[in-house]
């Protein structure tokens, strides 16, 4: 197995630059209390060019995904922010996908380790993620237009009891509509509103535009596609991707609240161990009662604690 998390935690050990983007924040709540959508991209993207500039390359990551998640939810809001700030962003998170910043690194290193696995331990790693979204589901689920995010529980029983027996239709027509509904919620307001957060025991609120990091709910919704169409009749399976496997790192909310370098983060650290952890327990073919086992211990398990 080639996803060795000590070895990438050694790669990102470098201080984080501390750009100061302080007036842009505040004009930034602004924005989002007067709901001027393109006012909040034009800030992300400005916020993620100081930090690429200044070289907080992990900072520039999440603003710019930030500004692409806001434009790309609706076709008003693309047109209205025009095409030369788009086509910058674009241009630079392609930059950045080359270099050293943190979510290329691991997604890299993941996507590398996959290349040993079938399509269907592919699948079966990702539902071990998935299940480490229920308890954080859970918490975000109260506030009004997230309500989704608690039947993450639900999903992950189905799609594992899937593995062991064929799904229902009822089960099928049930995880259609939830992927129906999850993809209007990622392009919803109440997904990139920062004003939408729950509190943490013991830390920082998490927002819900938290779960942007690495692209999460949109690769959430892709697994999901993915593992509908295996079921779906007159339709050709969709081929299994490994990418949704290191979302549950978050770097989002430890970047957006916590000026420590990411790979010195010790939750950032635990979960890379368990991505390690999973990808080597995939790879020696445990039962699928051993899997379950596990996907039962990660969906108790707060990731944020």
């Amino acid at each position: 197995m080639s996803f060795k998390s000590t070895d990438l935690i050694k790669r990102l050990d470098r201080e984080t630059c501390g750009t100061d983007i302080s007036d842009l924040e505040e004009r930034l709540v602004e924005a989002q209390r007067n709901e001027d959508l393109a006012e909040i991209v034009k800030l992300y993207y400005g916020m993620g060019v100081r930090c690429m500039d200044s070289g907080d390359l992990d900072r520039a990551v999440m603003y710019f995904n930030r500004a692409d998640a806001v434009y790309s939810s609706d076709d008003g809001i693309y047109e209205e922010v025009g095409e030369e700030l788009i086509d910058d962003c674009s241009e630079r998170r392609c930059r950045l996908d080359e270099s050293d910043a943190f979510a290329p690194l691991v997604l890299h290193s993941v996507q590398k380790a996959a290349e040993d696995l079938d399509e269907t331990q592919i699948r079966l790693v990702g539902i071990l993620t998935l299940a480490r979204f229920v308890k954080l589901g859970e918490r975000l689920s109260f506030i009004p237009g997230c309500e989704s995010l608690g039947e993450l529980g639900e999903i992950t029983s189905l799609i594992m009891r899937s593995f062991q027996e064929p799904i229902s239709q009822d089960g099928f027509l049930y995880l259609k509509d939830f992927c129906d509904d999850f993809y209007k919620f990622t392009d919803s307001k109440c997904f990139f509103d920062i004003n939408n957060q729950t509190d943490v025991p013991g830390g920082a609120p998490v927002q819900v535009f938290d779960l942007n990091g690495l692209m999460a709910m949109i690769e959430l919704n892709l697994y999901l596609d993915s593992h509908l169409s295996l079921f779906a009749e007159n339709e050709e399976p969709e081929v299994a991707e490994c990418d949704f496997i290191p979302a549950a790192l978050l770097p989002d909310y430890y970047l957006r609240t916590s000026k420590k370098p990411l790979a010195e983060n010790p939750r950032i650290q635990k979960e890379l161990e368990r991505i390690q952890s999973d990808l080597e327990f995939i790879s020696k073919r445990p039962s699928l009662q051993s899997i379950a086992k596990r996907v039962s211990e990660y969906s108790r398990l707060d990731i944020l604690l």
